[in-house]
C-alpha cells in the first residue's frame, strides 16, 4: 500500500475510538492492529517510501523495552568467561551467569555501567572502578541499527479495561521515523531512555554460552533515535 493509503486506514481506525482487544495480553495492542487493519505482518511494504517499512505499535506511556539488534562483534575489552567470573552471579539452576541491563553513569548491582567518550564516537561498558570491560563504535551501533529499523512507523494507544476486564485500545498518534543518528543514540542513552543488555553463562565445560548483548529502548522512546519524525494522524 501506499504511504497515502495507510494514512487513510490509520485516520479511520483512530475514528472509531477505542476497540476491544482481540487478544489477551501484551501482545494484543499489535495482534489487534494489525487484525484491524488488515495486516499480515508489521513489516510492511510501502513502495512510495521506497520499499518495506517496520511498524510498531505501542501503549502511551509504556515502561516497555523492545529489543533494537543484539551486537557483540570485537566489543569485548576482557574475556566474557572472565567478566563472568567477576561480576556474575549463580542462578536458581546454579549456572555462574551475568543476565543484567546495565544504563548510564550509574553502577546497578554488580557494579557495571555504561559511559560515552568526549568524542562521543564511543560507548564503554566499565565497572565502578573505571576498568573498561566492553566498547562499541557509536557508528557500528548506529550502521547495525539502520540494517534492522533505519525507518519505522510507531503507533501510539490509550489502552484501557472495559466493565467485562476486557483490554481496549485507542490507536490515537502515529508517526513516520526516519534518520536515525549517532547524536540522537547519545541522547537517548544519557536520558536513560536506551540500555544494553548482557546475556551470558558458563557452560558445564567451562566456555561462555553468550544470547547476545542486547540494545534496548523504552517503547515510548523510540522517536528519540530518529532525526526526522513526521506525523501520520
Amino acid at each position: 500500500m501506499t504511504l497515502n493509503e495507510l494514512k487513510k486506514r490509520l485516520k479511520a481506525l483512530k475514528a472509531r475510538g477505542f476497540i476491544k482487544s482481540q487478544r489477551k495480553g501484551p501482545t494484543g495492542i499489535g495482534y489487534t492492529f494489525e487484525s484491524e487493519l488488515d495486516l499480515k505482518e508489521t513489516n510492511i511494504a510501502v513502495p512510495d517510501l521506497g520499499g518495506r517499512i517496520e511498524l510498531k505499535t505501542t501503549r502511551e506511556n509504556s515502561n516497555s523495552l523492545v529489543t533494537l539488534f543484539t551486537f557483540n562483534k570485537a566489543v569485548w575489552q576482557i574475556h566474557p568467561k572472565q567478566a563472568i567470573k567477576k561480576y556474575g552471579y549463580f542462578d536458581e539452576n546454579k549456572r555462574h551467569c551475568l543476565y543484567v541491563t546495565v544504563s548510564f553513569r550509574n553502577p546497578n548491582n554488580q557494579g557495571l555501567l555504561l559511559a560515552i567518550d568526549k568524542s562521543k564516537e564511543n560507548l564503554h561498558l566499565k565497572d565502578k572502578t573505571g576498568l573498561l570491560i566492553g566498547n562499541w563504535k557509536m557508528s557500528h551501533i548506529v550502521a547495525k541499527f539502520l540494517s534492522k529499523m533505519g525507518r519505522l512507523i510507531v503507533v501510539f494507544a490509550d489502552s484501557r479495561k472495559n466493565s467485562a476486564g476486557d483490554e481496549e485500545f485507542f490507536y490515537k498518534k502515529a508517526y513516520l521515523l526516519e534518520n536515525p543518528s549517532d547524536d540522537n543514540f547519545v541522547t537517548a542513552i544519557k536520558k536513560k531512555s536506551a540500555f544494553v543488555d548482557i546475556r551470558m553463562y558458563l557452560k558445564p565445560d567451562g566456555s561462555v554460552r553468550n544470547h547476545g548483548t542486547g540494545f534496548r529502548v523504552y517503547e515510548r522512546d523510540l522517536g528519540l533515535l530518529y532525526k526526522t519524525r513526521k506525523e501520520l494522524i
